[in-house]
């Protein structure tokens, strides 16, 4: 027969039994819960992160497509430079437009600057240069002392990137005075000169 003692005591012990799994469910069920908490939190920062990365590797496609593409760019401005100081030809239409230009340029009343005649020679490689001809050129000019000054200065920044102009260089010069021959002090005074020159284009390949 159970006593009322013994009864009591079942009921303690049930009751702190049944306490004990509920509180270890509510424990285990917060652990979890904050484990789920971590677990969700890491997902968002992961996901920010992902976000994140492909932000910065679009950045860098974007970033490397521009880059490649101004390279490209300046590889055939530069090209297309190289060209027009070493054509790949003798090109003699393209040079006689050029003097021409010049001349009608800076020839001036008072002044003058023009060209009595012009001959082109007989292009062909340079023995120390590779991959490079000589073309001969053969002006006659007259010109003020002035003007004499231009037209050297034309040829000497000829070849350069910057100015775009065929690459020259003068062989000899000839110089007449007419009348009572050099005036140093005088820029207007009149020079006839022949000049003896050479046009520089890509050897063309065979």
């Amino acid at each position: 027969m159970i006593t009322s003692q013994s009864f009591f005591k079942a009921s303690n012990l049930y009751f702190a039994l049944a306490f004990f799994i509920i509180f270890g469910a509510v424990g285990f069920g917060w652990l979890k819960w904050d484990e789920l908490q971590a677990q969700n939190q890491a997902t968002v920062n992961n996901s920010s992160v992902r976000v994140k990365l492909a932000d910065s590797l679009a950045k860098a496609e974007t970033d490397y497509k521009s880059f490649s593409q101004k390279r490209v760019q300046k590889q055939v401005d530069f090209s297309k430079q190289i060209r027009e100081i070493l054509p790949l030809d003798e090109n003699y239409t393209d040079l006689t437009r050029k003097f021409d230009d010049f001349f009608a340029e800076n020839d001036k009343q008072g002044n003058p600057l023009s060209q009595s005649s012009l001959r082109f020679g007989k292009g062909a490689p340079v023995a120390d240069m590779p991959g490079i001809s000589a073309l001969p050129i053969s002006m006659s000019i007259e010109s003020s002392r002035d003007n004499f000054f231009k037209f050297l200065d034309f040829v000497n920044q000829s070849g350069v990137l910057s100015t775009g102009r065929r690459l020259m260089e003068i062989k000899s010069i000839q110089l007449n005075f007419p009348g009572d021959g050099e005036l140093v002090q005088d820029p207007s005074q009149k020079i006839d000169f022949t000049v003896e020159m050479v046009a520089y284009y890509q050897t063309p390949k065979k």
